[in-house]
């Protein structure tokens, strides 16, 4: 990019570049960047007819999570929509969302699901083996509508401390009446020193009638209380007119864990052929280095550092199937290896404390059920989208490496004897993409920027007349209006140099202010 460019061309550019840097985006621009967004909803809901193990067996799982949450008319409904439609969004990180992009995510994960007859749901299943401070923020909420600098922006307003923050969203404590009070006090803080009131006000709202309501209070933990906040909050950004499904947001990992529950004592099931030798070895193999698995040489070389702390290594690490929770609550990657004979999953906290967990059914089951262990993201696709043929639609790196985890898995059935299994596993659709799109973007000023939870909240319900916009807006246009947020993602440091975030919102301006649709405070 040409030093101090301006203009149009500086959106252009940046989505060049994501689009070099993400094959995904590249792949879905190339072939419907010109298609309205109701054709590309259309094209990306699709499923396979048939899958080797019962989609029941999801269905099973979600009543069991919902219910005692949302109640048993909503678990009943989202269940039944599942078995209809087996196609989920699982692009959202867990916590209440306030982030731009997932937020709108699911609000076009919400006009698919409108185009389908009888579905009165859509269920997310969302990672939730993220810590607090996360690029979404689960911790607090976001502001998008103020003051920025590119290193400062969108504006944080913790709901947890500083001593959280690195706790993981699964198995966080739930949100207290103090911890709240806090909360309040610091938006109070805010009030005028320049920004829109209206946001503020919003969220106090939100905090006193839902944050605040008993039934959030009494849960145990966060990832519990944003089930129903997340539910209820959707409830307040529609008109009634729009008649848009219940959100039903889901742990991706809680969902695995009952999935791993069943199948790890199921001889028939995927799981229970692929964790024995000479298949289990085989998938570690073949998998190894593939985005969202493990990589074996770092976890060796983790292991082997584990009496030098400050040699530990984390990152790009993975881990192989489930990662191990330590007394902190933060997670531990695991490796396959044999130890007297039997496989178990080894790795070490960031003190070096050793952590063993024998591979076997019974010992991974009890592990799973004490909450020492959590399913990865390998493991969670493998009994959703794998033995089960959910779709799951994701962002732009699921897009890529999840066919890439399907091709390895099905190649080890296939040199392993088992290839009606193997024809049964590639048919499942593991290539849908809903990410990195806006349509909705709020004035500040002089420029146009992302709308969040509150953004939205606080200029007006969205209604139905919006919603039909909405439709006709080309896929090309919603990723430049998500560019401020997807280049943070992909390149990260990218818009705080020569005043390239001012220039983006500039050229965004200029490209969209007819395309979009344009919120006022």
């Amino acid at each position: 990019m040409n030093r101090g460019e301006v203009g149009a061309g500086m959106a252009e550019q940046l989505l060049g570049d994501v689009c070099h840097r993400v094959p995904v985006v590249d792949r879905v621009l190339r072939l419907s960047g010109d298609s309205t967004l109701s054709e590309y909803l259309q094209q990306v809901c699709q499923f396979s007819p048939q899958s080797y193990q019962p989609r029941s067996d999801v269905a099973d799982v979600i009543y069991e999570y919902v219910a005692p949450l949302l109640g048993v008319q909503i678990a009943e409904r989202t269940a039944a929509d599942f078995l209809q439609h087996p196609i989920a969004l699982t692009t959202n990180h867990h916590g209440v969302d306030f982030f731009a992009q997932s937020v709108q995510g699911s609000l076009l994960f919400g006009l698919a699901k409108l185009q389908v007859e009888g579905v009165t749901t859509l269920p997310v299943f969302s990672c939730a083996n993220i810590p607090l401070d996360n690029l979404t923020y689960p911790r607090g909420a976001l502001l998008y509508a103020c003051n920025w600098d590119a290193g400062s922006w969108p504006l944080r307003i913790p709901a947890f401390s500083n001593k959280y923050r690195r706790q993981l969203v699964a198995r966080v404590k739930g949100l207290d009446r103090p911890m709240l009070q806090q909360l309040v006090k610091r938006v109070h803080d805010l009030m005028g020193n320049g920004i829109n009131a209206a946001l503020l006000e919003t969220l106090l709202e939100l905090i006193e009638a839902e944050y605040l309501s008993e039934d959030v209070l009494s849960q145990q933990g966060y990832a519990a209380q944003s089930v129903i906040l997340n539910q209820r909050i959707w409830s307040r950004l529609f008109c009634s007119s729009a008649s848009m499904p219940d959100l039903v947001t889901i742990e991706l990992e809680k969902l695995a864990e009952g999935l791993f529950l069943k199948d790890l004592h199921n001889e028939a099931s995927l799981v229970a052929q692929l964790f024995n030798d000479p298949l289990i070895t085989a998938v570690c193999k073949r998998l190894n280095s593939v985005p969202g698995c493990w990589n074996q040489a770092l976890l060796e070389q983790r292991w082997s550092h584990r009496r030098e702390l400050k040699q530990l290594q984390t990152s790009g690490c993975g881990t192989f199937c489930f990662w191990g929770i330590d007394k902190r609550f933060r997670r531990i990657p695991l490796m396959l290896t044999e130890i007297s004979g039997g496989l178990q999953l080894c790795g070490c906290d960031d003190n070096g404390e050793e952590y063993y967990f024998c591979f076997e059914p019974a010992a991974l089951s009890q592990a799973i059920r004490d909450g020492r262990l959590l399913p990865s993201v390998f493991g969670c696709f493998l009994v959703i989208a794998l033995a089960r043929g959910g779709t799951c639609l994701g962002g732009y790196y699921q897009g890529d490496y999840l066919p890439q985890i399907q091709a390895g898995i099905v190649e080890v059935l296939q040199q392993n004897n088992l290839p009606e299994l193997a024809a049964v596993i590639h048919d499942s659709v593991t290539n849908g993409y809903l990410s990195g799109m806006q349509t909705i973007l709020v004035e500040q000023g002089e420029f146009l920027l992302p709308a969040g939870l509150l953004e939205i909240l606080a200029s007006g319900s969205i209604s139905a007349a919006e919603l039909e916009v909405i439709l006709k807006i080309s896929l090309r246009d919603a990723h430049l209006a998500s560019l401020t947020e997807t280049v943070a993602d992909v390149m990260p440091g990218a818009l705080q140099m020569e005043n390239r975030f001012t220039q983006l919102l500039r050229s965004q301006r200029e490209q969209l202010s007819e395309k979009i649709t344009i919120r006022h405070l």
